[in-house]
């Protein structure tokens, strides 16, 4: 898939160490530093081409639209993660600003 997935929304450490080996993660200050402290290794969980699934047949945007709307918890928690990943972009960029 030309799709990118992200993993997002990690509440605690261990759950971004059983994802160790993703390529893409989005993880909070508090946590970058919390796993930044953390001792020992950080062995690869994941390893690329594991698992293949049959592609989809192809909808359009408003057939996307339409089936996203019809989940009234999907809808709210896109937005709300939005809004999170804003606040911590601000909060990164404060602390890589302050380590130049």
């Amino acid at each position: 898939y030309d799709t990118v997935v992200m993993g997002a929304s990690f509440r605690r450490i261990e759950q971004i160490q059983a994802l160790a080996g993703c390529d893409r993660l989005t993880i909070s200050p508090a946590l970058l530093d919390e796993l930044a402290a953390s001792e020992g290794a950080l062995s690869r969980q994941l390893a690329p081409g594991c698992v293949t699934e049959t592609r989809p047949s192809p909808i359009t945007q408003a057939e996307f639209l339409w089936q996203h709307h019809q989940d009234p918890m999907a809808v709210e928690k896109l937005a709300e993660g939005i809004r999170l990943f804003a606040v911590d972009q601000v909060k990164l960029e404060n602390q890589i600003q302050q380590m130049l």
